[in-house]
C-alpha cells in the first residue's frame, strides 16, 4: 500500500457515513463498561483511509478500519509500546514538542492490517475486537450521538457536489476537529483547496485550479447540539441508536461567489 494514498472527495463522502453505519449495526451485539465512551476519528493513516476508534481511556492498542489503496475492507490494528502514552498520537497532532523516549517510542510501533470480504464483516470484526480491549464489568448497550459526524459528511457531499469537475483528492491528518484548521484538497493538476469550518454550523470551500477558483460558504442544515458530544457511550438510558444520515443530502449554499 502507498504511504501518499488520499482517497478521492467522491470516496470520502461516500464511505465516512457508510462506515459508521456497519458500526452501529455491529453494536447492537456487544456491551461495553458502563460510562466508557469513544469517538471516531477520520483519517489517513500509511496507506489506509478511515476511522480511527479513539476510546476515553488509556489503551496501547488502537484501532482504525476503512479502505487501501485497492478499495479493499482493511482493519488495522496498532500496538504501541509498553512506555509509550495512549496520547501519544493526540500529542503529536496538537503541536506538543515530544521527549526523545517518546520519539523513540513512536518508531517501536508495531501495526497489522487484516483484510474482510465486506463492509459488514469489516465492522464486525471492529466491533469484537474493540470491545475485547476493555473487558472490565459492569457493561451496557451503547448509544450514539451522530451530529458531528453528519455535519462532516454534509459538507464532503456538498463539497463534492461543487468540485465534481475535479473530484479532488482530500487528506484527513488525523487531527481532532480537524475541520476547525482546515482539510486539505489536492488536484491531479496542482490544483489545491481546503474544506473549513472555522465558525461553529459554517462551512468554507476555497478551490485554486488555474484560471478558475471556487469560493463557497454555507450554512450545515445538520448542524445541533450533538455536536459537542462524543460519539458513542455506554450506559446511557435505553432506547433507539441514533443512525448516522446515509444516504445524505447537501446543505443549501449560503454565501456563493465565482471566479472565472
Amino acid at each position: 500500500m502507498s504511504i501518499s494514498f488520499c482517497p478521492r472527495l467522491s470516496l470520502a463522502a461516500n464511505l465516512l457515513p457508510r462506515l459508521r453505519a456497519h458500526l452501529v449495526a455491529a453494536a447492537s451485539r456487544y456491551l461495553l463498561p458502563d460510562g466508557f465512551s469513544f469517538d471516531l476519528l477520520p483519517i489517513v493513516d500509511d496507506g489506509v483511509f478511515g476511522y480511527e476508534l479513539l476510546p476515553q481511556r488509556e489503551t496501547h492498542t488502537y484501532l482504525t478500519l476503512g479502505c487501501d489503496s485497492g478499495a479493499r475492507p482493511v482493519l488495522r490494528k496498532s500496538l504501541y509500546c509498553a512506555e509509550a502514552p495512549s496520547v501519544l498520537r493526540l500529542a503529536t497532532t496538537n503541536g506538543r514538542v515530544l521527549t526523545q523516549s517518546e520519539l523513540d517510542a513512536w518508531h517501536r510501533i508495531q501495526s497489522r492490517d487484516f483484510t474482510f470480504p465486506d463492509w459488514p464483516s469489516l465492522a464486525e470484526a471492529t466491533f469484537r475486537d474493540f470491545a475485547a480491549l476493555f473487558p472490565e464489568g459492569p457493561r451496557r448497550p451503547v448509544r450514539f450521538h451522530d451530529g458531528r459526524h453528519g455535519c462532516l459528511d454534509e459538507a464532503l457531499a456538498m463539497a463534492h457536489s461543487l468540485l465534481a469537475a475535479w473530484d479532488p483528492r482530500i487528506d484527513f491528518c488525523g487531527v481532532p476537529n480537524e475541520a476547525q484548521y482546515g482539510i486539505a484538497l489536492t488536484g491531479a493538476k496542482g490544483e489545491t483547496g481546503q474544506l473549513a469550518a472555522r465558525t461553529a454550523g459554517r462551512w468554507t470551500l476555497r478551490w485554486d485550479a488555474g484560471g478558475d477558483a471556487v469560493r463557497e460558504q454555507w450554512d450545515a442544515s445538520a448542524w445541533d447540539a450533538e455536536n459537542g458530544v462524543v460519539w458513542a457511550l455506554a450506559g446511557m438510558t435505553p432506547g433507539v441508536a441514533a443512525l448516522p444520515r446515509f444516504p445524505f443530502v447537501a446543505a443549501n449554499a449560503g454565501v456563493t461567489s465565482r471566479q472565472p
